[in-house]
C-alpha cells in the first residue's frame, strides 16, 4: 500500500499539556496539521515522511487524506492456471517469470494442501451445483492474470509465461479471457481462506493463525519448501501459498478452543521457524499485516538495536505522551 501513496495529510498528536484550572477550556491548543508527499509521480525533496506516516500503523498521527496513484484497468485480461509436481519447481518457475521481465498482473502460489482445502470446500453438492466449480489435481499450483493494452501483447505474454512453466515440468496449463472462467479458474485462490478453516474442525476465523513474510525473489523456493515441511514436520494444519511475484507468502493454520496447548506450541514454533528462516536471508517478518503487538520483538533481529532505537527516537519525538497506538511496533 505505501508504494501507492503519492501525498497524505496528517494530524499530529498534542505535545502540551493543558493546565488544570478553571479555565483550562478556554486554553487554545490547536492540533498541528503535516503534509507530506506531492501529486508528482517522484519527487526527492526532504526527507520520505509520506512513506513514514503510512507505515507507522497509526503510532505517529491520524491520517485524515491520501493521494493515491491510479492504475489502468486494461480491456484485455486473460487469466491461466498451471500444476506442477513439485513446490520448489512452481516456485522456481516464479522466479525465473519475474526475473525474465515477462509483464504479470497477478501471480499466486498455492501448496498441495491448499488445493486439497478447496477441493473438500466442494464436497457440499447443493453448492458445487450452483457454481459449477470443478476439484483440481492435488498438486501445486500456479494461478496467473495477464493483462495488456491489445489482444496480441496479452497474449505474447502468456505464452512467454507457458514456456516457463513448462521448462519447470509444468503440467495442465489453462488459460482464459472471458470473465466467467477466468472467476473459475482462479476459485480456488479466491475460497482459499475460509476453505483452509473449514479443514479443522471447530475453527474459526478469529482463532485462526494467519502468518505474513516475504523474502528476496531468489530465495522463495527455498523458504516456502522449508516452511511447508515444517508444517509437516510439526503435524499441524497449515496450507501455504504466496503472492509470488514479490516473494510474500502466508501459511494459515486454523486452531480451534478445543486444541490443546501442545498443539498450539506446535502452531507458533511454526511460525517462529519461519520468522527466524525469513530473517536470515534477508527477508521480513512481515510484508502486509505489519508489526502491531505481536512482531515487535523481530524488529530488533531485523535491524538490530541501532535501528530499533531510531524508530524510538521518532516515536518519542513526535508522539511524546505515546498516545497513538501505544505499545505497537516499539515500546517507548
Amino acid at each position: 500500500m505505501r508504494d501507492n501513496v503519492l501525498a497524505l495529510e496528517a494530524i499530529l498528536p498534542p505535545t502540551k499539556v493543558l493546565p488544570s484550572h478553571d479555565n483550562a477550556l478556554d486554553y487554545k491548543c490547536k492540533p498541528e496539521i503535516v503534509s507530506c508527499g506531492t501529486a508528482a509521480l517522484k519527487s526527492s525533496a526532504g526527507y520520505n515522511t509520506t512513506a513514514l506516516f503510512n507505515g507507522s500503523e497509526g503510532t505517529l498521527g491520524v491520517i485524515t487524506e491520501a493521494i493515491v496513484k491510479i492504475h489502468p484497468i486494461y480491456n484485455h485480461v486473460i487469466a491461466a492456471v498451471c500444476a506442477f509436481d513439485d513446490l520448489h519447481d512452481a516456485a522456481e518457475a516464479v522466479t525465473c517469470i519475474k526475473g525474465m521481465g515477462i509483464p504479470i498482473s497477478r501471480m499466486e502460489l498455492l501448496d498441495k494442501v491448499s488445493i486439497q482445502a478447496f477441493n473438500k470446500s466442494l464436497q457440499d453438492t447443493s453448492e458445487l451445483d450452483t457454481t459449477k466449480l470443478s476439484q483440481m489435481e492435488v498438486k501445486p499450483t500456479l494461478f496467473l492474470e495477464f493483462s495488456a493494452h491489445s489482444n496480441a501483447a496479452v497474449n505474447e505474454d502468456l505464452s512467454a509465461a507457458q514456456k516457463v512453466c513448462l521448462e519447470f515440468t509444468g503440467t495442465n496449463f489453462v488459460s482464459a479471457s472471458d470473465d466467467a472462467t477466468r472467476q473459475k479458474l482462479w476459485a480456488a485462490r479466491h475460497r482459499l481462506y475460509y476453505s483452509s478453516i473449514s479443514l479443522k474442525e471447530g475453527a474459526t476465523p478469529r482463532s485462526t493463525f494467519l502468518t505474513d513474510a516475504c523474502v528476496p525473489l531468489s530465495q522463495f523456493a527455498d523458504v516456502l519448501v522449508a516452511t511447508a515441511l515444517d508444517v509437516k514436520e510439526f503435524d499441524v494444519i497449515g496450507p501455504c501459498f504466496g503472492h509470488a511475484g514479490d516473494g510474500n507468502f502466508h501459511c494459515i493454520m486454523p486452531m480451534s478452543e478445543d486444541d490443546s496447548d501442545e498443539y498450539k506450541k506446535r502452531v507458533f514454533q511454526v511460525n517462529e521457524k519461519l520468522i527466524e528462516r525469513v530473517i536470515s536471508v534477508g527477508g521480513t517478518c512481515t510484508g502486509e499485516h505489519g508489526v502491531g503487538y505481536g512482531k515487535k520483538k523481530y524488529l530488533e533481529w531485523m535491524y538490530g538495536m541501532g535501528g530499533v532505537n531510531l524508530m524510538r527516537s521518532l516515536k518519542k519525538s513526535v508522539d511524546p505522551w505515546n498516545i497513538l497506538n501505544p505499545g505497537k511496533i516499539i515500546d517507548v
